[in-house]
């Protein structure tokens, strides 16, 4: 993925964010006069999930080579924060965060041809991020805002390689520098504490690794929930808590959203005396359309219903050979639609915090290659499976919010012929913009 493109996945959140500021420019959102302090130093927490992608190339010898264009990983992760913030204007505040981070997302792969085998897993362990960030207020206590800056992690790739009747093993740790970019939403809560949802992309260096002739480029996608405590008075929600016959959420919706995706696919795959078994990975940009409807409880909890189409557009491919034999196994999503059930907090009248999950249902095309170019299958299947995750969404203005969502997708596994196994799962994030029908 391309910074360009990286950039045009924010550019919804960003738009949101001068529109919330124009929004208060017409007087359609409280002052900021009166509002919570954003400056001051903080310490919190954090726990998520995501998924990692490796761009490998291998020659475990023998003549057999295997490149991959996306092995793919995912797991869970939990993190320690601190930083400074600063409220430069009213409705404007930048800051620096420090941030140390372990997981156990992880990915395996191995590849059998005439002669010669190899495995090889890499998992993401300890990793370690230096962050600016700024943002915009979209009320007196909810922050839109962006993220980057150096992200470090450690790898450890362990394997196996056999051929011409030699063996070797190996274990490397490898520690990478590279880069990330992301965007958030946060609100501040009672008592010095506040709450965030963000995500990030994050892109490494690459490496060799010489025990196996391999070259590894690794990738991120992580979405993590965070819970922070500012030192100092005055970062308390500067608005009043909801009232009763103050239920704005309560009614039908439509909107938009962009954002990007993770597709990790559990693949098994033989052709002409060559297999393969991996957990294959691509990723790519998403655009969806949603509509839904919501019913306040009470003055602090909603139920609601929603549903979306999506379309994703991530590609994995898989090239395994050697030995006078290849093959290449290429998927691809396509349209996806989604009906899910949300849970929300009001965290204050205009933020609200949400659980979702649901029935979802993904196209995905998969082919497979001959080393000679000629085509072994072609399927195209549409999967059924479940969705989870949470999300933000903050009133902007008059009928009007932008929401951050992170979703985690599973699928049904489904056989493509004789020897061909796949199951896939992704991890999308998307930034979205909704209008509220009948709102005074």
């Amino acid at each position: 993925m391309t910074i360009r493109r990286i950039l045009a996945a924010a550019a919804l959140t960003i738009a949101t964010s001068v529109y919330a500021a124009h929004a208060q420019s017409r007087g359609d959102l409280p002052p900021y006069t009166s509002g919570p302090s954003w400056t001051g130093f903080y310490v919190g927490g954090g726990f998520g999930a995501g998924g990692t992608l490796r761009r490998t190339n291998a020659s475990p010898g023998g003549g057999a080579t295997i490149n991959v264009d996306g092995e793919g990983g995912s797991g869970i992760l939990a993190s320690i924060h601190g930083g400074f913030d600063y409220q430069v204007i009213p409705q404007a505040v930048v800051g620096l965060l420090a941030e140390g981070t372990w997981s156990n997302m992880a990915g395996t792969m191995s590849a059998q041809v005439p002669g010669a085998n190899a495995t090889i897993t890499s998992r993401a362990d300890l990793g370690f991020a230096l962050l600016a960030r700024a943002g915009v207020l979209a009320t007196p206590s909810s922050l839109i805002y962006a993220t980057g800056g150096y992200a470090g992690q450690n790898f450890r790739t362990t394997g196996t390689a056999a051929a011409g009747g030699a063996l070797a093993n190996f274990t490397n740790d490898s520690y990478s520098n590279g880069w990330t970019v992301g965007g958030g939403l946060e609100t501040l809560l009672r008592g010095g504490w506040s709450t965030k949802l963000e995500y990030r992309y994050s892109q490494f260096e690459t490496k060799f690794v010489p025990a196996a002739g391999l070259t590894v480029q690794p990738f991120m996608h992580t979405a993590r929930i965070g819970l922070s405590y500012r030192f100092g008075g005055g970062h308390d929600s500067g608005e009043a808590p909801a009232t009763a016959g103050g239920r704005d959420w309560t009614g039908l919706y439509g909107g938009v959203a962009g954002g990007a995706g993770l597709l990790v696919n559990k693949l098994n795959a033989s052709a002409g005396g060559a297999s393969a078994s991996l957990d294959n990975g691509g990723q790519g940009l998403l655009g969806s359309v949603f509509v839904g409807g919501d019913w306040q409880l009470t003055d602090q909890f909603l139920v609601g219903l929603m549903g979306d189409l999506t379309w994703p557009g991530m590609q994995s491919v898989l090239t395994a050979g050697g030995g006078g034999a290849s093959a290449t196994v290429t998927s691809h999503t396509n349209m996806n639609w989604t009906l899910a059930a949300r849970l929300g907090w009001l965290a204050t009248p205009s933020t609200l915090l949400y659980a979702l999950g649901g029935y979802t249902n993904q196209s995905i095309t998969t082919t497979g290659y001959a080393g000679n170019g000629s085509t072994i299958f072609s399927s195209e299947d549409r999967l059924s499976g479940f969705t989870v995750g949470p999300g933000f969404e903050v009133m902007i203005a008059k009928g009007w919010s932008t929401r951050l969502e992170y979703r985690y997708s599973q699928f049904e596994t489904r056989t493509l012929l004789s020897g061909v196994t796949m199951q896939p799962s992704t991890h999308t994030v998307r930034a979205g913009l909704a209008y509220r029908f009948g709102v005074n």
